[in-house]
């Protein structure tokens, strides 16, 4: 084949297009920091690391979730906590009204504490968190779970939430936890002590030490998930975090380029560009002189 003045010109040519090209690839990912920015320069890094960003993005939807269920879990707790300081009050009216020093109308007084006792518990009880669903409802938040005589109208069912890729964990605690289901009727016990201190009842004070002993520890119970949920979510988070960190490493592995490499593959794709622009302008310069020469 014979190669011609063109030809050679024309190889010279397609030699600093390729040149170029790469210092303008090379240009591109030591300003963006990207070896990989568009899925066609590796189609296979790119997918895994849109996965990876996917990851990324859910966990950071789950960061809210969870700290919306710890403020819940902490406001029911809170809720559960004055429950279980006015029930131990309330003992002490007990023990107080029991003894046979006291008289109907001192009685009669510790009835009217005891009453005070009842109405906070239900107040408690009936505690809305700060987006106005009621802490105690079981799944029924949007109504108060407790009657005025303290009867509970919620059901059993514990809130659960996603906490993790894995799987999900109960943050709410139902009402149904201080019903008799589980011990006594916590609330509508607190009612009997003021009845029967107001009334001078002392077989009903008496009782009232017992079932009270009880609702303690329904209460403790019930503040025992509360521990356990806050527990769990702590952990959700900080393994979210580690997460989130792992990924972000991912994505930088998969797309992100080496700061020093791209540097240095600029360097040299300039280097071979300038190269080869001599060289074409040599062959032009030779090829024109010849061309002259036999002229």
């Amino acid at each position: 084949m014979r190669i011609t003045a063109g030809h050679i010109i024309e190889l010279a040519a397609e030699n600093t297009s390729r040149a170029q090209s790469k210092v303008a690839e090379a240009t591109q990912v030591a300003s963006s920091g990207l070896r990989v920015s568009v899925p066609s320069d590796d189609p296979v890094a790119w997918a895994a690391a849109q996965r990876a960003k996917m990851r990324e993005a859910l966990g950071q939807g789950r960061a809210t979730t969870l700290s919306t269920s710890r403020d819940l879990v902490e406001q029911t707790d809170s809720a559960l906590a004055d429950i279980q300081s006015i029930i131990s009050q309330a003992r002490v009216l007990a023990v107080e009204g029991a003894s046979d020093s006291n008289t109907a109308a001192t009685r009669a007084d510790l009835g009217a504490a005891a009453s005070s006792l009842f109405q906070a518990a239900l107040a408690a009880a009936n505690s809305q968190s700060s987006n106005g669903e009621y802490l105690l409802a079981g799944d029924q938040t949007q109504a108060a779970p407790f009657d005025a005589a303290g009867v509970y109208h919620g059901d059993a069912v514990a809130r659960t939430v996603n906490i993790s890729e894995q799987g999900s964990h109960a943050i709410g605690v139902p009402g149904s936890a201080l019903t008799a289901a589980n011990g006594v009727d916590v609330l509508p016990e607190l009612g009997k002590l003021a009845t029967a201190l107001s009334t001078n009842n002392l077989v009903g004070i008496q009782a009232a030490l017992g079932t009270l002993q009880t609702a303690t520890t329904q209460v403790s119970s019930a503040r025992g998930q509360t521990g356990a949920a806050l527990s769990a979510l702590n952990d959700a988070e900080t393994s979210r975090q580690d997460l989130e960190t792992h990924l972000g490493g991912v994505v930088s592995d998969l797309v992100e380029a080496d700061t020093v490499t791209a540097a240095s593959t600029l360097a040299q794709a300039t280097q071979t560009l300038d190269a080869a622009q001599t060289v074409t302008a040599h062959v032009i310069s030779s090829l024109t002189a010849a061309l002259n020469a036999g002229a």
